[in-house]
C-alpha cells in the first residue's frame, strides 16, 4: 500500500492534510495544487520539529492527553516551564514530557529529506510512499512505556520523581488501530518512584500509575485507558 506525502501523524499538519482530502472530495484540486500543499505541510513539519519549537510540542502533548481523558480546561492553564523539570504545569500537575518513537527513527532528518524530495516532484505519483498499517494492543504500549520508564529512574533523584508526573507521547509510524487488552497492575512502572506515569497515543490517553496526592484528574483506579471520539468524517 502507498500513500501520498505523509507528514507527522501527531500534529496540526496531519489535520490540515485530512482537511485537504475532504475538500478534494467536494471540489476539483489540481495535481499541482496538491503537490504545493504537500510541500507546504512538509515545510511546516520541519519547522515544528526544530529545537525552537520544543515547548510548543510539549504543550501540544499535554493538551492532547487532557482532551482524551475528557478533562475540561482552558488552554491558558497549560504553562510551559523554562527551567525543567517539569516541562509543563497544569493546575497541580507537573508534567515531564517524553516521547517514544520507532527504534532508530531520525524524525527531523527524515522530514528534511522528504521536503527536498517533494520540491523536486513533478507528479503526485512521485510522492507515493510505502504504507504498512499495523494494529497495536494496549499491553504493547504498556510494555514500551515500562521499558522507557527504566531509563529515567536513574536520571532523576527520588525527591524529584516523587513530585513528577511522567507523560509519554507514544508516536509510532503507520499505527492504524489500538486494540483493548488487559494491563498489569504491578510492574516496573509502579515501583519507579514517580508520582504518576501516563501516556498519550493518538486518541488514547492512559494513566498507568498514580500515587496518593496526584491531581484529581489523574486519581482513581489504575491502570486505565480512555479513548476520545474520533474526528468527524467529511
Amino acid at each position: 500500500m502507498a500513500v501520498v506525502g505523509r507528514t507527522y501523524a501527531d500534529a496540526p499538519v496531519r489535520r490540515k492534510a485530512k482537511a485537504l482530502d475532504c475538500i478534494s472530495e467536494k471540489s476539483v484540486v489540481s495535481d499541482q495544487e496538491y503537490i504545493d500543499s504537500i510541500r507546504k505541510d512538509l515545510e511546516d513539519t520541519v519547522k515544528y520539529f526544530s529545537p525552537a519549537k520544543r515547548q510548543e510540542r510539549e504543550l501540544w502533548v499535554a493538551n492532547e492527553f487532557l482532551i482524551n481523558l475528557g478533562v475540561t480546561f482552558s488552554s491558558s492553564e497549560l504553562q510551559a516551564v523554562e527551567n525543567d523539570p517539569p516541562d509543563v504545569r497544569f493546575r497541580e500537575a507537573e508534567f515531564e514530557i517524553k516521547e517514544i518513537l520507532d527504534p532508530g527513527r531520525r524524525r527531523h532528518a527524515e522530514y528534511k529529506a522528504a521536503l527536498e524530495h517533494a520540491k523536486k516532484a513533478l507528479s503526485i505519483d512521485q510522492l507515493l510512499e510505502p504504507y504498512h498499517p499495523r494494529d497495536i494492543t494496549y499491553s504493547e504500549i504498556y510494555n514500551l512505556v515500562e521499558a522507557a520508564v527504566g531509563k529515567y529512574i536513574s536520571k532523576y533523584p527520588v525527591s524529584v520523581r516523587e513530585n513528577m508526573d511522567l507523560l509519554f507521547y507514544v508516536n509510532l509510524e503507520d499505527t492504524r488501530a489500538y486494540i483493548k487488552h488487559d494491563l498489569p497492575e504491578q510492574s516496573e512502572i509502579t515501583r519507579s518512584g514517580f508520582r504518576s506515569v501516563s501516556f498519550v497515543a493518538g486518541y488514547l490517553s492512559g494513566v498507568l500509575m498514580a500515587r496518593n496526592g496526584v491531581p484529581e484528574f489523574l486519581s482513581g483506579k489504575t491502570p486505565r485507558v480512555e479513548r476520545r471520539s474520533a474526528e468527524p468524517d467529511c
